[in-house]
């Protein structure tokens, strides 16, 4: 048997261990495409709406539409009531210059949530490995008595655990997708392409296969080592 269909073999042991991974890795993936959406729909939002220097300056000093007057009453309004409730002196560029502030901290904080949830999804592999491989000690041992190297035992197993990484990120991409386009039905259907681009479908796979792989990589080792004739011998 070539020591790359291993994996594929291996992933039909302990399925409901494997399944339980796969899922954890599909949410980590779900809810890190939701959390960069909605920061890539803020960012849109202060693009669209600051004037040449990046800054918001509000819809009521760069609107050329019939309803600036309008728009200029409601700022003055909120700026107004602003200033007399709290008692400040704040002009309605200060307003909007603390709101971009404000936005832009939300979208640093919205990114830092999808990696430690994605983190916490992928950090599952490490343990499913270490469980899967120790339940095929003897197995393994069969395959270095037959002549596997240490170097195809490490390969194989670390396949095994991209594998479940690149399952598990197939389908939180493809749910994931499905969840920001109804939201964005709902909305205004051409956000999709803002919220979900092009680049943050294959992004989000190839992090968490790589994410996988690296967190395979020590039970992989750690089988690696094991001694054949230990194995056989106390197995």
């Amino acid at each position: 048997m070539r020591i790359y269909t291993l994996p594929l073999k291996n992933l039909h042991q302990n399925k409901l261990r494997n399944i339980s991974t796969v899922l954890r890795i599909s949410l980590g993936v779900i809810i890190l495409l939701i959390l960069v959406s909605s920061g890539l729909g803020i960012n849109s939002f202060i693009e669209k709406s600051g004037s040449s220097d990046g800054k918001i300056l509000g819809t009521a000093q760069t609107s050329q539409n019939v309803n600036t007057t309008q728009q200029t009453n409601i700022v003055t309004s909120t700026v107004d009531y602003l200033n007399s409730v709290f008692g400040s002196q704040i002009t309605e560029n200060q307003l909007f210059n603390r709101l971009e502030d404000f936005l832009v901290n939300v979208v640093y904080i919205l990114d830092g949530l999808a990696s430690v949830a994605l983190l916490i999804g992928v950090l599952g592999i490490m343990n499913t490995m270490g469980f899967n491989l120790s339940e095929r000690t003897k197995e393994i041992g069969i395959l270095k008595s037959l002549g596997f190297t240490e170097r195809q035992i490490l390969l194989s197993c670390t396949l095994e655990a991209g594998l479940l990484g690149l399952m598990g990120s197939v389908i939180g991409v493809i749910l994931g997708s499905i969840i920001i386009w109804i939201i964005s039905t709902f909305i205004n259907p051409e956000l999709f392409t803002i919220l979900l681009p092009l680049w943050l479908i294959p992004g989000a796979i190839f992090i968490t296969t790589f994410l996988s792989l690296i967190l395979g990589l020590y039970p992989a080792w750690f089988t690696s080592k094991l001694d054949a004739v230990e194995i056989l011998r106390y197995g």
